[in-house]
């Protein structure tokens, strides 16, 4: 059985983890878990670990630096990235240094971590040299093709196209060259181009459609349908970083006119998403490139643009040649200066949003009236991305898609601006409230359940499953308290106690085993508490 280590400073992410899939049936045991990368390394210290699972941003060491570490101590876990769509950077430097395979957090469930751990296993059992050869060449086949003259894919002019369209490239081979997994064809970058991001919205509700086997439900027949488009077919170049994230080149052959034919193009492929696949899909254009050594840079500038799309009302094709659009950098600066008040429009705290509205409005009321106009885009651009943080969307506000560059546009005056503001702040709060509401309704069972499914996790707390129901801890344990007619902790402790005697009833399990596999990592713990709400020791109870 191979022993797995999960790092992460998120409880929830490790519960989730830890109760995903049945990793013995996969082959695998969940040896124990970690916070950062320095107490992973005590861990690995301690004793063996086959396989590694870490998030790449956490406090004290992050992944990379655990990563680094890793391999100074000359240890040899497989390791399996974490990451978010901010995370590419990082998850390139992370391939660079040796990490195994990649995950996106927002595509993560069970059919992708199975999916990931067979490729881990298959990669495991391939020696050197032995791999399948696919229809690519390797990087050595390309740079002595390219040395001759002759580009890969085509004998004469077009590097992209072989009988008329791209069929040389395999969709994984643009992506690995995006993830650091591939390094950079050359060859494939001759002449002008642009990088293009699609992302699947909303991925965790659309997404499940197609959870049975991902690759070949929902990433081919994404692929295939662009493919089918000519424009796609002659001057594309597709890959799919994720199922819920794809990159496009798109080559310039006219330099007049092509922001018109590429939103064109964007638009297109997204119609026939979601026509014929049920799909929303957005996307981001990056500006015009021809350097290979760009692409990379090109290809964050496109991620960027998809996170404007909040702003836009309709199909969201975010580009840079778009008039009076916000910077992302701009953007990411509000968002750290207004954070507080971000922070209290999301967890609806009036009192805060009060107070923080005053430095804002001050704020504005000092700025050009084209300033302030911009600065309230990224303040609500910002918002967005804390409710996408949260899986939720915050244009579900709202019956109509809101242009808020239109809206915005019409106010003439601070005054009209700021009383706009005071009523879209409303409209957030009155919204998290509502669903608030409606969340607690349901909120003690939704807790129990998820008691009865990570009992086991000797992590479990109950500020991990306050988090989990969306409440903070002191409300969480008060509503608990007053439900079930006992605490928090006494609750879980009598299933902990139930699940051990079921096992000591129907297991030969010993009982130190018992006591890990109810949560308990300290056998002597476990007696004492056992013995106190059975009268009996774990053994004397066995016998009898």
């Amino acid at each position: 059985m191979k022993r797995v280590l999960i790092v992460d400073d998120e409880t929830i992410v490790r519960i989730t983890l830890r109760s995903l899939i049945d990793w013995e049936e996969m082959g695998y045991q969940v040896a124990g878990d970690a916070v950062h990368g320095k107490q992973a390394l005590l861990y690995l210290e301690s004793g063996p670990v086959d396989l590694v699972i870490t998030d790449m941003k956490m406090p004290v060491m992050d992944g990379l630096g655990l990563i680094e570490e890793i391999h100074k101590r000359g240890m040899s876990p497989q390791i399996l990235v974490l990451s978010g769509y901010d995370d590419f950077k990082l998850v390139r430097e992370a391939f660079r240094m040796g990490a195994a395979d990649y995950l996106l957090k927002a595509d993560l469930d069970e059919q992708m971590l199975k999916g990931a751990l067979r490729r881990l296993g298959q990669a495991r059992d391939t020696e050197p040299g032995t791999q399948q050869e696919g229809w690519l060449e390797s990087v050595q086949d390309r740079t002595e093709k390219k040395s001759e003259g002759q580009v890969p894919g085509q004998a004469q002019k077009n590097p992209w196209e072989r009988d008329g369209r791209p069929g040389r490239y395999d969709p994984e081979y643009l992506a690995d060259m995006a993830m650091g997994k591939r390094e950079l064809d050359e060859a494939l970058f001759t002449g002008e181009y642009v990088v293009i991001q699609f992302e699947i919205e909303d991925y965790i509700k659309h997404g499940a459609r197609f959870s049975e086997n991902p690759q070949e439900e929902l990433v081919l027949p994404f692929l295939s349908f662009a493919n089918q488009i000519p424009r796609v077919a002659s001057r594309c170049v597709m890959g799919s970083i994720s199922p819920s994230r794809y990159v496009m080149l798109y080559f310039i052959t006219d330099s007049q006119g092509y922001e018109e034919n590429i939103t064109a193009t964007c638009l297109r492929l997204c119609r026939v998403w979601k026509n014929y696949m049920n799909l929303p899909v957005c996307a981001g254009v990056s500006r015009k490139e021809s350097s290979a050594k760009a692409f990379l840079d090109r290809l964050e500038e496109a991620g960027e643009y998809i996170k404007l799309r909040y702003l836009k009302g309709g199909t969201q094709i975010c580009a840079p040649w778009e008039k009076k659009q916000i910077d992302y950098g701009q953007a990411i600066k509000v968002g750290e200066q207004y954070q507080k008040l971000i922070q209290a429009l999301f967890i609806s705290d009036e009192l805060a949003v009060e107070l923080e509205k005053r430095s804002l409005f001050a704020a504005l009321y000092e700025m050009e009236f084209s300033q302030a106009v911009s600065l309230s885009l990224c303040l609500i651009c910002c918002l967005a991305w804390k409710f996408d943080e949260n899986h939720d969307d915050i244009r579900t506000m709202f019956s109509d898609e809101i242009d808020y560059y239109k809206k915005l546009e019409r106010f003439q005056e601070i005054r009209e601006l700021e009383l706009w503001l005071n009523n879209y702040f409303r409209w957030v709060l009155d919204y998290q409230n509502g669903r608030q509401d409606k969340s607690q309704k349901d909120m003690i069972i939704r807790a129990k359940r998820f008691i009865l499914d990570n009992y086991s996790n000797p992590e479990l707390t109950l500020g991990s499953v306050a988090g989990y129901v969306g409440l903070n801890e002191k409300y969480f344990s008060s509503k608990f308290t007053k439900e079930e007619g006992m605490t928090f902790s006494n609750y879980l402790t009598e299933v902990r106690i139930r699940k051990a005697r079921e096992l000591m009833d129907q297991t030969s399990l010993k009982i130190y085993e018992v006591s890990q596999s109810v949560g308990y990592n300290s056998v002597e713990h476990f007696t004492r508490v056992f013995k106190k709400i059975c009268k009996v020791s774990p053994g004397s109870y066995r016998k009898e």
